[in-house]
């Protein structure tokens, strides 16, 4: 369902690889954007570069957020949580992590009449191992790792709230997302590593053997579904986004020695517990709201390519998204990490 107001102004809470990517896609789009995030960086520096206005503070302080409010017709949820492996190791830091800024958003929606709420979650940890591919919105949601249950509790909270206090909730479950700009040293987002270690001469680093399928979207993709959802304020529910499609791990690995011009050398490790074993997202519900045709992992590939190179250069002409973060940020923001 499509309601007819555009949203006044929209409050992106958290300024990393995703809500960076969202926010840059609907200022650029007209809508009047405000981020919050929790330190300075690249990305809050192109932001403000381009005109957008960025306020570093606390999510979990409701004072920041309620100041914010002024005005906000909508609101994007995209911090929170550790990465995968990170939350694997520390369960509990990654629920307070994820649930606090969120539940401080809540809190002060209770008080914002008509304003909407829309929670990137993750569609590679929610559903766990599903009994079918692809996997749908209705389908059991069965985690396998504190990561996605942190992400399914996240969602559980931001429903009760919407049908307790009648906020206007919607919930977006990316798949795997990748491109220009996502950390390089997290454990997770192959695409991005595999490019960067082959440039490099390293070794690729695979969990298991190789075979376990990922369903990939590229980050203006997502960008783009984000944008669309907020600015024609659509009535989504809960709405997988994701290519719909599956690829090996090992297929990544073939595509990214072509791209890079490297042939690669594998180091075979122990599968780990955290992750699925294979997961495609249906899309069919996506493509029924919105014209939805994201890019093939190769042309995305063939982007984050140029784009890690064009940052080796000094140049950030391929998207103005694009910033490489590596272990000497001193605060790579937190985000939905997706593997």
């Amino acid at each position: 369902m499509q309601r007819d107001s555009h949203p006044r102004r929209v409050l992106v809470v958290g300024w990393g690889f995703l809500g960076a990517a969202t926010g840059t896609r609907l200022f650029d789009e007209g809508v009047d954007v405000v981020g919050l995030t929790r330190s300075d960086s690249p990305r809050t520096q192109a932001a403000r570069v381009r005109g957008i206005e960025i306020t570093i503070g606390d999510a979990t302080d409701r004072d920041v957020v309620e100041e914010l409010m002024e005005g906000v017709g909508d609101v994007v949820v995209a911090a929170g949580g550790l990465a995968p492996p990170a939350a694997s190791v520390r369960p509990h830091g990654d629920l307070v992590a994820r649930l606090s800024p969120l539940l401080s958003v809540l809190e002060c929606l209770r008080r914002g009449a008509g304003v909407g709420i829309t929670c990137l979650s993750s569609g590679g940890a929610v559903y766990g191992n599903p009994e079918r591919l692809p996997v749908r919105e209705s389908d059991p949601l069965r985690p396998v790792s504190p990561y996605g249950a942190s992400c399914l509790a996240a969602e559980v909270y931001a429903r009760m709230y919407g049908r307790t206090h009648g906020l206007r909730v919607g919930i977006i479950r990316c798949s795997n997302v990748y491109g220009p700009g996502q950390a390089l040293d997290r454990n997770q987002g192959a695409v991005g590593v595999f490019l960067d270690r082959l440039s490099t001469g390293l070794p690729l680093r695979i969990f298991g053997d190789g075979s376990a399928v990922r369903d990939y979207v590229y980050i203006d993709d997502v960008a783009y579904g984000v944008s669309q959802v907020i600015t024609r304020r659509l009535d989504v529910g809960t709405v997988n986004l994701g290519s719909g499609r599956g690829h090996p791990i090992l297929e990544l690995v073939d595509l990214a020695s072509l791209i890079v011009g490297a042939r690669p050398e594998l180091e075979f490790l122990p599968a780990r517990r955290h992750d699925v074993d294979s997961i495609i997202l249906d899309v069919s519900k996506l493509r029924s709201l919105i014209d939805w045709e994201p890019l093939e992992i190769g042309d995305g590939m063939r982007r984050t390519w140029r784009g890690q190179r064009a940052l080796d250069s000094g140049s950030e002409r391929d998207s103005p998204t694009v910033l490489r973060l590596r272990t000497d940020d001193p605060r790579p923001e937190r985000g939905v990490g997706l593997s």
